[in-house]
């Protein structure tokens, strides 16, 4: 698991998303890369608005796509860049929280190796499920131009080539999301785990129990403390990035259906186009419910039945983790939860069907 967020973590800063490269499984910045960084920004900037603007021009001159909506291409490319220049200007406040993350990840590595626990199946198929969607998100998005414009002239090609790879952007902003959320509920786990042993254990002494004790609650504490702040610093860009999926969603659903009506396109096209919407659906699911699973990690019940005397530090500890409680509010507006990307599929459906009724009353005219 390792390698495989050093891949992506090497990936993003090859785009420009982060100056921070992991070398010995720390995060470290170097001048080159702080510079590599600024230049890779500053060709995004510059050059994505050019190849926004020629993508949406060529969407237009489709067949299948009705003269009257020619304006929907403008509009998803106009929200998409604002999206990725949000992502690149605040680059800094993100890079600043892989320092503290990084101290967590320590500090639960060395527990868990400490006392010989596990991560659980769940968060190692959420994990798996999270990296399977962004690898085939990232690849196919860099495929497009290949299978969509390989008629078109070269410079078309490279033009739409920047333009999907800078687009791969937002799907990874969402995994370093999901990832740091994710070390997160791996260290509640650990210490949902550590707890019921120290309380189900009769032989330990008092003095280890106390011992035991005081470090999950100083490690739970540093858990609640980083969650708070990614989810600060996140909050902005997940807003930005769930109102770019939620738009992303109606717009190309209701493309999507015309074009899967068009009697001149290939069917792998239509398919290769379904498995990107469907896929990318999935990816966003997946940072909701993380954000579920680890509010039921944190707030996990701890009044397991004990015999005997209770410690002082073990009421104390119960009484503290009991009380506490962790609402990962999106700039305290609303939970990220299941609960919130229902309600947001409704609304996309409720869209999409109104963009539909839309084209049925024009195409009678």
């Amino acid at each position: 698991m390792r390698r495989i967020v050093q891949a992506y973590n090497a990936y993003a800063m090859v785009i420009g998303m982060t100056s921070y490269v992991t070398t010995g499984g720390k995060f470290r910045e170097t001048r080159i890369s702080q510079i590599y960084a600024v230049v890779m920004n500053a060709i995004a900037l510059t050059f994505l608005p050019m190849g926004f603007w020629r993508s949406a021009h060529l969407m237009t001159m489709a067949e299948w796509l009705p003269s009257y909506m020619w304006i929907i291409p403008y509009v998803l490319y106009s929200i998409n860049y604002a999206v990725i220049a949000y992502t690149l200007v605040s680059r800094c406040f993100r890079d600043a929280m892989l320092l503290d993350l990084q101290i967590i990840i320590v500090q639960v590595n060395r527990e868990m190796s400490r006392t010989g626990k596990e991560m659980n199946s769940k968060l190692r198929r959420m994990f798996a499920l999270k990296t399977f969607t962004l690898s085939y998100l990232c690849i196919s998005y860099i495929l497009v131009a290949c299978v969509y414009q390989w008629r078109m002239p070269w410079s078309y090609i490279l033009y739409a080539q920047l333009v999907n790879t800078f687009l791969t952007i937002q799907i990874v902003s969402t995994y370093f999301y999901f990832v740091s959320f994710w070390q997160i509920a791996r260290g509640y786990d650990f210490v949902n785990q550590h707890m019921e042993d120290i309380i189900s254990d009769e032989s330990m002494d008092s003095k280890d129990q106390v011992e035991e004790l005081r470090s999950l609650w100083a490690l739970h504490a540093s858990l609640s403390r980083t969650a708070r702040r990614i989810n600060r610093h996140y909050g902005p860009q997940m807003l930005a990035t769930r109102f770019d999926y939620f738009m992303f969603s109606i717009i190309n659903g209701y493309m999507g259906t015309i074009y899967s009506k068009y009697d001149h396109s290939a069917s792998v096209e239509k398919i290769y186009g379904a498995l990107i919407y469907w896929i990318r659906s999935v990816d966003f699911f997946l940072n909701d419910y993380m954000c579920d699973v680890l509010t039921e990690y944190q707030r996990q019940t701890k009044c397991y039945i004990t015999e005997g005397k209770m410690s002082k530090e073990l009421s104390s500890f119960l009484i503290y983790n009991n009380s506490m409680r962790l609402d990962l509010m999106v700039c305290g507006l609303y939970p990220a939860n299941r609960n919130k990307w229902l309600q947001m599929v409704g609304s996309i459906i409720v869209h999409s069907i109104m963009l539909l009724q839309f084209q049925l009353v024009m195409s009678t005219k």
